[in-house]
């Protein structure tokens, strides 16, 4: 009997590239998907509740170049980078006319009242500052283990399609 080393398959016949591919850009898919899920469920609801607030930009996007697949879960609120990291103390002040809207619909004060009470808030966070609610930080590092899982479960795959098997 005559041993035989064939070569066949996907690895040879340029079709390996595509399976790798292909398999990572379901999976980043997937991953990113599940976390803009879970940082929904941490993000502050706040004062435009789910359709008009920071929750209503949290989005997420895979982007392909030619060997690299990126997965980007984000918010495209300009309060998001302070609503994830928190304020420090003695830092500036919330810019004018932002927390109006806040005061309206959480403290029912209107008009000048608004006006008086939001600088007083204002100075407060500037003095003070707040916690963040480190939305995108926690649910990565809470759920990284799932994320983990999703891509050797690609790897897997991966691994059946770069064998011939489908």
């Amino acid at each position: 009997m005559e041993n035989k080393i064939v070569v066949s398959g996907p690895i040879f016949d340029g079709s390996a590239p595509g399976i790798i591919s292909q398999g990572l850009i379901a999976a980043m898919y997937e991953a990113t998907m599940f976390l803009e899920r879970k940082v929904k469920e941490r993000a502050p609801v706040g004062v435009g509740g789910a359709k008009g607030g920071l929750l209503s930009t949290i989005h997420s996007e895979v982007q392909k170049g030619e060997s690299v697949v990126k997965g980007i879960v984000a918010t495209s609120s300009k309060y998001g980078e302070v609503l994830e990291k928190g304020r420090t103390p003695g830092k500036k002040w919330p810019p004018e006319g932002t927390l109006i809207r806040w005061i309206e619909l959480k403290l029912g004060k209107y008009g000048s009242e608004a006006k008086s009470l939001e600088f007083v808030i204002r100075r407060k966070i500037g003095k003070k500052g707040f916690t963040g609610a480190y939305m995108f930080g926690r649910a990565f590092e809470a759920h990284w283990p799932d994320v983990a899982r999703i891509f050797n479960r690609a790897g897997y795959t991966i691994s059946r399609g770069l064998s011939g098997a489908r």
